[in-house]
């Protein structure tokens, strides 16, 4: 009930609207007990804190520090079209402990989007490892984890990296892998592994996943350089080409699109056309280096849920397209 028609009615009862509105916001009683107490229907209280908050009798303020995220959280999801969004504080400019707080918020996030016989789609890097990591095993039925990228390497120090493994093993879930490695040595070796009958199988898989979880790389952060996949030559031409960052570890532009550059042409992963067909892509990401990669992204639609830090927030909203 708006003031105006209080006064038209003139008779808002509002010495009663007081005592039930003290009652139930300063002595914590339940709306039921207030009825009782002051011999009126449990309706009627409903009513009159509604119409005190109204004439502004009440008045509800949120002293922390977080309303800001939630704020944040809600702009994103707004100007992105976005499902939803999680916000946290962060304490620091370092990308490799960023990640660890990151991952904090995110676990429960994510945790809460499992449900029994799906199968979830995986990227990797630092982000996703630690959140695997800080993960409490759930017990999950029909569950399966598929790797969005190539996974095959010698290289034990990629451990660091794949968190596919990991995942499936805190779920009680079958994995699968993408039969090959992540950068191929040519053009033709990765055409000759993706045209395989297996290959086509897990793919598949991958693009049949009910939920993706992924990252994404700044171009002098992205987790395929920190492993050392590709060389300071490769690193320097992409950049010259135009490359934001690495996204599925391919090298994308300031419009999310695929560089044409021949380090892409080696890479394995979903492409960013086909991750669409997954219903669910949620991205754990944060960091300064990455603002415009993330901000990319947003922009062609190629995610539905966002966790990342205030300071990456307030970026990407001050970004223009």
């Amino acid at each position: 009930m708006s003031n105006e028609q209080s006064e038209n009615r003139g008779d808002w009862p509002e010495q009663l609207a007081v005592r039930v509105a003290r009652c139930y916001y300063e002595l914590g009683m339940r709306q039921q007990e207030i009825a009782a107490l002051l011999g009126i229907g449990r309706a009627r209280v409903i009513r009159l804190l509604a119409e005190a908050r109204e004439n502004g009798i009440v008045t509800i303020h949120i002293n922390s520090p977080l309303l800001e995220n939630v704020e944040l959280a809600e702009q994103l999801t707004e100007r992105f079209n976005l499902l939803s969004a999680e916000v946290c504080l962060s304490h620091t400019a370092d990308e490799i402990q960023l990640a660890e707080q990151i991952a904090i918020s995110a676990n429960q996030y994510v945790v809460r989007l499992i449900k029994n016989g799906m199968t979830i789609g995986l990227g990797w890097g630092v982000t996703l490892k630690e959140l695997v990591r800080r993960m409490d095993r759930v017990n999950t039925t029909g569950v399966s984890v598929v790797s969005l990228l190539g996974s095959l390497t010698q290289r034990s120090s990629i451990d660091r990296f794949e968190a596919s493994t990991a995942l499936a093993s805190k779920l009680g879930a079958e994995c699968f892998y993408l039969p090959a490695p992540i950068v191929c040595d040519s053009q033709s070796s990765r055409e000759l592994l993706v045209d395989q009958h297996l290959f086509k199988q897990i793919y598949n898989r991958a693009l049949a996943a009910d939920l993706a979880v992924v990252s994404i790389g700044g171009l002098n952060s992205a987790t395929i350089r920190q492993a050392g996949l590709v060389d300071e030559d490769e690193y320097s031409s992409a950049n010259q080409a135009g490359a934001v960052g690495n996204f599925l570890g391919l090298y994308i532009d300031k419009n999310a699109d695929v560089i044409d550059h021949p380090i892409n042409q080696r890479i394995v992963s979903v492409s960013g056309d086909d991750f669409l067909r997954i219903p669910r892509r949620v991205m754990v990401s944060a960091g300064e280096s990455k603002v415009e990669a993330i901000f990319a992204v947003l922009q062609k639609g190629l995610l539905t849920d966002v966790v990342t830090d205030q300071a990456t927030a307030q970026a990407l909203l001050k970004l223009k397209k």
